[in-house]
């Protein structure tokens, strides 16, 4: 049955169009984004998971950055390290080529160790001791600069707010079940110099020493021939703080380690040759102890290494995840676009000639 007053036929047509309109649009938004899935009316539950796993993805970014933070602290260590143990190495050969050498003489048997005799100071061993406390100065700026991000593995300085034997550096290095992964580092794993290791009081000579470090205060060397052992300093000393009373570290400069061997000799009467190869013996004590340290550096250097290699394929099988969940499939969705946009040129024809329908009546009529 025909009307002029309700056109069943453009109704139809129109509705028709209308859903044509809706599915070309929601694929044109599928087309341009290139997600299936872009909010939750499209998929609940897909939208659901993939905003938790994209937030998942962020957080373990987030770690990768703190590990490459982490790694380039542990390489700055490293480094000032491996120049440590290059300057105590020619140290050590340093001593092994002046205990060959003359012995030189001193004016002042009672000399301090870290005054410079003037007899001394005229002999090729003093030349030698010269290149020594170079090697120390490099040493210790080396311990001094092995700082990244404000975290120095090497050196603990006065004043800080933590001891050093309760300092513990902690890094991200994963991100799993809504927990953060931490690598726990304590300090005195890794320092080699304390300048606040004079704050813990000590009762007798010897004493362990909580806060102190490999080269910290002095080493005793045994001397043979003598019943006195020869105490070497490197960089500071502990003294009481001539205010407070309180013990603390005092840091010391040119502390000719070979004088006080040589003044050792001459005042107390030991073997000169012993107490060399002692010395060198101490020397090599220290190297194998920074060569240990650099080992557990090393460790720690691949461990980060590891993590890193994890958390990034976490962050890629995690991405991928998401990809199947909400992405479009760009050539389906490109085939049903143009299949849409046909369909949507058809209904428009369809609706036309539907509305030609009441004009084509009328003319029964003229």
């Amino acid at each position: 049955m025909s009307s002029i007053i309700t056109n069943n036929s453009a109704m139809a047509a129109l509705g028709t169009l209308r859903s044509i309109n809706g599915r070309l649009t929601d694929t044109s938004q599928q087309m341009s984004s290139g997600l299936s899935v872009g909010t939750a009316s499209d998929n609940a539950a897909y939208w659901s998971i993939s905003t938790s796993m994209r937030s998942d993805v962020k957080a373990m970014n987030v770690v990768s950055d703190s590990v490459g933070l982490a790694q380039g602290v542990m390489d700055t260590a490293y480094a000032a390290m491996e120049s440590v143990l290059d300057s105590f190495v020619e140290i050590r050969n340093l001593a092994i080529t002046a205990s060959d050498m003359p012995q030189p003489r001193m004016k002042d048997a009672v000399k301090p160790t870290f005054s410079l005799d003037p007899e001394y100071a005229k002999s090729d061993v003093y030349k030698i001791d010269q290149r020594i406390q170079t090697l120390q100065d490099q040493a210790k700026a080396a311990m001094l600069s092995a700082s990244f991000s404000g975290v120095n593995l090497l050196y603990h300085g006065k004043n800080e707010d933590e001891k050093a034997s309760a300092q513990v550096f902690n890094f991200t290095i994963g991100y799993a079940d809504g927990k953060v992964q931490t690598l726990d580092i304590k300090a005195m794993d890794t320092l080699l110099l304390n300048d606040d290791f004079g704050s813990f009081p000590t009762t007798f000579p010897g004493e362990f020493n909580l806060e102190q470090t490999l080269f910290d205060g002095s080493d005793t060397i045994n001397a043979p021939g003598s019943f006195t052992p020869l105490g070497v300093y490197w960089y500071n000393i502990p003294v009481s703080n001539p205010t407070t009373g309180d013990p603390e570290a005092y840091p010391v400069e040119s502390t000719y380690v070979l004088q006080a061997l040589e003044n050792h000799v001459v005042r107390f009467g030991s073997d000169r040759q012993g107490l060399y190869s002692n010395f060198v013996a101490n020397l090599d004590q220290k190297i194998q102890a920074i060569t240990s340290k650099m080992a557990y550096v090393g460790t720690v250097q691949k461990s980060l290494e590891m993590y890193d290699e994890i958390n990034n394929k976490m962050i890629d099988s995690a991405t991928n995840g998401i990809g199947r969940l909400v992405d479009a499939d760009m050539e389906t969705t490109a085939t049903r676009l143009r299949a849409l946009e046909t369909q949507k040129q058809l209904a428009i024809q369809s609706l036309g000639i539907a509305n030609a329908a009441s004009g084509n009546l009328m003319q029964l009529f003229s």
